[in-house]
């Protein structure tokens, strides 16, 4: 019987073969368990001896292949029909054992292992610079064997998705460059103090990635893939969950954000500047926002706006997640809200009418019957299950309604005092 047609059948003796061949022999020159000097002989005899403890396999198939014959086991995975993530899985770990005796001998497994809990874990410049070699020769190693198996369907599958209507090549060659920049990212954090990174050093690698996607894609393309996977997009995704923009809106909210964001997202430099400075920052950056919001209310119109400001609300976004886990007409979330308006401007008119000011005890009896008014409501909509989860997902105002104490007497000074 095929080893492929056992292991995909789910024959737990079928697995022992792959286990072993992963614990006798790939594990055993990982960084945390230094390879012994047999550990080939090791893991041949282990894969063996799993072969031969299952009567439907024979134990040739593995006998006469070694750890160290990695095409001669690439072949054998692939003669029988392994899938391609488990082949990828298996001789990746393979290769990596070959170059364990380097990184041992860099003593990685003390540098990062055996050091004080109050140390951090971080390596000197020179002994990283090692290992960022020999995992770039590992990587290289491994494509080298497999060829076009080595790369990672997931990540190529994760940008088609992002990015549907780019080709192949352009696909493969954004890939390309974020690993260039991911490489680029280690090396620089390898040099840092604290291994931290700086306003500065984010916006030079991202300045240096955009440029390289501009020699790649067209301006229409580069803008495309800004707007599907830039911060601003990311995050205006998230901020617009419980609005639910058209596509055209969603262009358009974030033109207008990208715009703000690239004269006036904050970083860690402002901590170096003068306070007068950053005063003055936030003053002109205040102001931005302001024009920043009248351009939306000018974009969207008056209604859309008014749901824009209530999609913003923590309150709402917390209550909308709410409605959705409790399976509810999506309707509900903006009746709960207008729920929420009422009576939070009701709390705030009691006491404040013509006449005598009312007592606390007379004010927190009054808010007492408001809160009581708007739990009955509430519950009336979503019921009493739904009325408890609401008090802690998005129901916080109530507490506020509840407990608003009347402004402080008027200190009635003596004549003369």
């Amino acid at each position: 019987m095929k080893i492929s047609s056992i292991l995909l059948g789910g024959s737990l003796a079928a697995n022992a073969v792959l286990l072993a061949l992963f614990i006798s022999g790939a594990f055993a020159g990982s960084d945390s368990t230094p390879a012994a000097p047999n550990a080939n002989a090791t893991a041949s005899h282990a894969v063996a001896a799993a072969a031969a403890s299952a009567a439907d396999i024979d134990p040739a198939t593995w006998t006469n292949l070694q750890p160290d014959d990695l095409p001669g086991i690439l072949a054998r995975l692939r003669a029988e029909g392994f899938p391609l993530e488990m082949v990828r899985a298996i001789m990746g770990e393979l290769v990596r054992v070959q170059f364990a005796p380097r990184r041992a001998a860099l003593g990685l497994n003390d540098k990062l292992h055996e050091r004080p809990f109050w140390e951090p874990a971080t390596l000197d410049a020179k002994t990283e610079a090692a290992r960022r070699q020999i995992l770039k020769e590992q990587n290289q190693a491994l494509k080298d064997l497999l060829g076009p198996d080595a790369t990672d369907d997931t990540a190529l599958a994760n940008l088609r998705r992002q990015l549907p209507n780019f080709s192949d090549d352009k696909i493969t060659a954004i890939q390309r460059a974020q690993q260039t920049l991911s490489e680029k990212g280690q090396a620089i954090i390898a040099n840092l103090p604290n291994a931290i990174f700086s306003a500065a050093d984010l916006a030079g690698i991202n300045q240096e990635f955009h440029t390289e996607l501009a020699k790649i894609l067209t301006p229409q393309e580069l803008g495309d893939y800004d707007l599907r996977t830039s911060n601003t997009a990311n995050n205006l995704r998230r901020q617009l969950a419980a609005f639910d923009p058209s596509e055209q809106e969603f262009r358009t909210l974030y033109q207008l954000q990208k715009a703000f964001d690239d004269q006036y997202q904050l970083s860690s430099s402002i901590a170096t500047m003068a306070p007068d400075q950053q005063r003055q920052l936030m003053t002109e950056r205040n102001q931005a926002q302001q024009q920043l919001n009248a351009g939306i209310q000018a974009a969207l119109g008056d209604q859309r706006y008014a749901d824009y400001q209530r999609s913003s609300n923590y309150d709402f976004q917390q209550t909308s997640k709410l409605v959705s886990r409790l399976d509810l007409p999506p309707d509900t979330a903006s009746q709960l809200y207008a729920i929420q308006q009422e009576f939070t401007q009701r709390s705030h008119d009691v006491g404040l009418g013509a006449g005598p000011r009312p007592s606390v005890a007379e004010l927190q009896t009054q808010l007492a019957a408001l809160g009581e008014e708007a739990k009955a409501r509430i519950t009336a909509l979503i019921g009493p299950t739904g009325y408890q989860a609401y008090q802690q997902y998005g129901g916080q105002w109530m507490q506020n309604v509840r407990l608003r104490t009347a402004p402080p007497p008027a200190i009635v000074r003596p004549a003369g005092g």
